[in-house]
């Protein structure tokens, strides 16, 4: 359940779960100088800097290729194919509201598997997608004035569909491919790669008010918001839903995540210590299944350094528990919450429509 300001939300929970075990940033009750905050803050992102990896690419031009443009009734669409690597492209679709709230609009990245399904629009067809309008996150937010890129993830554009069409054989051949590519690189890096760059796209149209951007995503783009988020400064706010904070939470060590690095004996970082990266910057969790009670720990272990900086209202989470996909009431929490970071008017979001009353 949630507050009745949507600046911070936290659940009411009486259990915790699972202990998980979350190493301290530093000891119990000694709050450090935000001086020495800073300090650690460095060694602590170049520690997940040094996990993720590097790639192995040669120089290879970014620019993108603009290869369609349409106007519909609420936003017009420009979509891209985007260099990832010397021999690799993303497709990037840019929602631009017709009706924008303030001019230049603030803005949201959309990682997921294709744009079509966040964008809730068949690209190959321009039809309506009607199935799933739960998630469609970039409608809903590009119906609310904001600018909207919605990115593929990598497998997509890696290698061709393999015959074997399994649930997970296109994610598992295009991670062999990468890793053999760039054996210093592990798949969360090349998901963060890839999203880092639809951010430096969606910041490269003339709408886009650069201090105001946000990233969404749901499960598998909610891993790739949180990432990326924590480790972008350009992010002033992140909503992840359903994502799995702790590494059993999720399938964490599959390839096109972290892989073999969860079982180094030298690999020590936990999530919450991403997460004090991304303070005093704001950040949301939407829980329902592979979230809960237990990732409450780690929102509560980072909001120790969100503390040094007098924010820690700032981070925090609706557990609606219904299952994976986010439900309509948690999303109107998250727009709400989202608003608020954006310096936007108090919009009462629906799921088919704004409307006057709140949810």
């Amino acid at each position: 359940m949630g507050r009745a300001s949507a600046r911070f939300s936290q659940p009411s929970y009486s259990d915790l779960g699972t202990d998980q075990a979350l190493e301290p940033l530093w000891p119990a009750h000694t709050d450090p100088p935000l001086e020495s905050w800073h300090r650690r803050r460095e060694v602590l992102r170049k520690d997940w800097e040094d996990a993720l990896g590097v790639s192995s690419y040669d120089p290879f031009d970014p620019g993108e290729e603009l290869v369609d443009a349409y106007e519909l009734p609420d936003w017009s669409a420009r979509v891209f194919r985007q260099p990832t690597s010397p021999t690799t492209r993303q497709l990037v679709l840019v929602m631009i509201p017709r009706r924008m709230v303030r001019s230049p609009c603030a803005a949201v990245v959309i990682p997921f598997y294709h744009p079509d399904s966040m964008a809730g629009y068949d690209l190959e067809h321009k039809q309506p997608i009607l199935d799933s309008p739960i998630t469609q996150f970039g409608r809903h937010l590009v119906e609310q004035g904001y600018a909207v890129a919605c990115a593929e993830a990598f497998p997509f554009n890696t290698v061709p569909a393999p015959q074997n069409d399994g649930s997970f054989a296109w994610w598992q051949a295009a991670s062999e491919k990468l890793l053999r590519e760039n054996p210093k690189w592990t798949g969360m890096g090349k998901l963060v790669w890839d999203t880092r760059l639809a951010t430096d796209l969606l910041l490269k149209q003339p709408e886009v008010d650069p201090s105001r951007l946000a990233i969404m995503g749901h499960s598998l783009g909610g891993k790739m918001a949180f990432y990326a988020a924590c480790l972008d400064d350009r992010i002033r706010a992140a909503i992840a839903s359903d994502f799995g904070f702790g590494y059993s939470f999720s399938n964490w060590d599959a390839p096109w995540y972290l892989g073999s690095k969860l079982r180094d004996p030298a690999f020590h970082l936990q999530h919450h210590h991403l997460l004090a990266l991304c303070a005093p910057r704001a950040f949301f969790l939407i829980a329902g299944d592979c979230d809960g009670p237990a990732s409450w720990q780690y929102i509560l272990a980072a909001q120790s350094v969100y503390r040094l900086y007098g924010r820690e209202e700032a981070v925090g989470c609706f557990d609606h528990g219904t299952g994976h996909p986010p439900t309509e009431e948690s999303l109107a929490w998250a727009y709400r919450w989202l608003g608020e970071q954006m310096d936007l008017p108090p919009v009462d979001w629906a799921l088919h429509d704004i409307v006057g009353d709140g949810p």
